[in-house]
């Protein structure tokens, strides 16, 4: 009993060993297979041996690319450029550099080399204003996946040209595109495709002056001389923030312009009237300047506010004019007399800008005509009489009528126009 009792321990403590042993080679098993620096030299000797960079990985390579764009720099209408931030990925599959069915590297799963020894597909922003080199970056590690899948997301700040449509600025909305087109290799060499997220905004960081809409992607072919090449159209769509502009730009414009009309408010006799009439034009001229700064300079399309501007330009010059024209009639000698056609004309337009404040015209009996006063409050028409001996107007009378009409004819003028410009730019907002 007590030899079968000793058997049994010794076999129990048999057991208890070789599994221990077990497991230690096991683990040694497994050490084995981790990753080492030395193995992996020996996985980029077996790879890059034979390794070509200057040819292309198959007969037609397709490299499927994205945009991640991280912000806008700057989109300037004046120059026509938009400026971003962002990067690109570009992906393909190289035959040549698939490891998977080795099984003396099946643990490695990428490894990570640069340009100087890969094959990189020539590849040029079509529309760079800054650069027109191929897009490179010789120090950027490029992923290298087990089964030859090969990424490469080279970065920069791209300045490329812009289509401005400045038709509604500063109401406007501009698209601008950043083209990617392959170099040297045709479309039947090498195509660019797009990936299935073709355009990343993560890490997109809003700009002040413009807040991104939207953005649309696009593979075509261009023709270049006889060849054609693979193309790549990445397109953003922006809207310009428009109250900094409104409170810098339209509402001191309109403030302005509606001073032009009230220089008919003021009394001849004040001798200011001219004086007023040209300083609120040389404040409008000053400002003009000012705007056409920032006013696009471009042919291809006309600004709505260029047109405005300069209609409120011309209805400020013909002030001038107009209020010399008063001037000249309010000191015209009374020894000059009055003729039938102009009193008629006269006393027509005092009934149309006179109609509630005083009654301007009346008959005097069956064959004469006057223009009468009610001694109301409320008209600048009060003091027009009529001549007792020859029953006619006198000149001041006349600048005085005049003076009226201007300023109904120039307010509501330039509350149409303010009306109409206003609701042509609500209909490009809404649009």
């Amino acid at each position: 009993m007590r030899a079968m009792l000793i058997y049994l321990i010794i076999c129990c403590f048999k057991a208890l060993v070789v599994g221990q042993l077990a497991g230690v080679t096991g683990s040694l098993s497994t050490v084995n297979t981790l990753y080492t620096s030395a193995r992996e030299e020996s996985l980029r000797s077996d790879l890059f041996g034979s390794y070509q960079k200057n040819s292309r990985p198959a007969p037609i390579s397709d490299i499927r690319c994205n945009i991640k764009l991280l912000s806008i720099k700057d989109l300037n209408i004046r120059e026509q450029t938009m400026s971003s931030v962002a990067y690109f990925t570009f992906i393909w599959n190289d035959t040549r550099l698939n490891w998977s069915s080795s099984a003396s590297y099946s643990d490695i799963e990428a490894i990570y080399s640069t340009e100087s020894v890969l094959f990189i597909p020539p590849i040029v922003v079509e529309n760079s204003v800054s650069n027109l080199g191929l897009i490179s970056d010789k120090t950027l590690p490029i992923k290298i996946a087990q089964n030859g899948e090969i990424t490469w997301s080279p970065g920069n700040i791209y300045d490329t040209s812009c289509d401005i449509d400045a038709t509604f600025y500063p109401f406007d909305v501009q698209t601008c595109s950043i083209i990617l087109t392959t170099r040297g290799y045709t479309s039947n060499q090498l195509s660019l495709s797009l990936n299935d997220v073709p355009v990343i905004l993560t890490s997109y960081q809003e700009n002040g002056e413009w807040t991104y809409i939207r953005s649309n992607a696009s593979a075509s072919v261009v023709l270049h001389g006889s060849e054609v090449y693979s193309q790549v159209n990445f397109s953003f769509t922006f809207e310009r923030r428009t109250p900094f502009h409104l409170l810098s730009t339209i509402l001191p414009l309109f403030f302005l312009v509606s001073m032009t009309c009230f220089v008919f408010k003021i009394p001849v006799d004040a001798g200011e009237k001219l004086g007023y009439c040209l300083t609120v034009l040389l404040a409008f001229a000053v400002y003009l300047t000012l705007v056409s700064d920032n006013i696009p300079t471009t042919s291809t399309s006309t600004s709505y506010l260029s047109v405005f501007l300069n209609l409120m330009l011309a209805i400020g010059v013909s002030a001038v004019f107009l209020i010399i024209l008063v001037i000249h009639t309010h000191f015209k000698s009374e020894d000059e007399e009055i003729s039938n056609f102009t009193e008629n004309i006269s006393i027509f337009v005092a009934k149309m800008v006179c109609l509630r404040h005083y009654t301007c015209c009346r008959s005097t009996d069956n064959s004469s005509v006057g223009v009468v006063s009610l001694q109301e409050k409320g008209g600048n028409f009060n003091d027009i009489h009529v001549d007792p001996i020859r029953n006619r107007l006198k000149w001041q009378d006349v600048a005085k009528i005049l003076d009226a009409l201007f300023f109904r004819v120039y307010l509501w003028l330039i509350i149409i126009m303010i009306i109409i410009y206003a609701v042509i730019m609500a209909t490009c907002d809404s649009n």
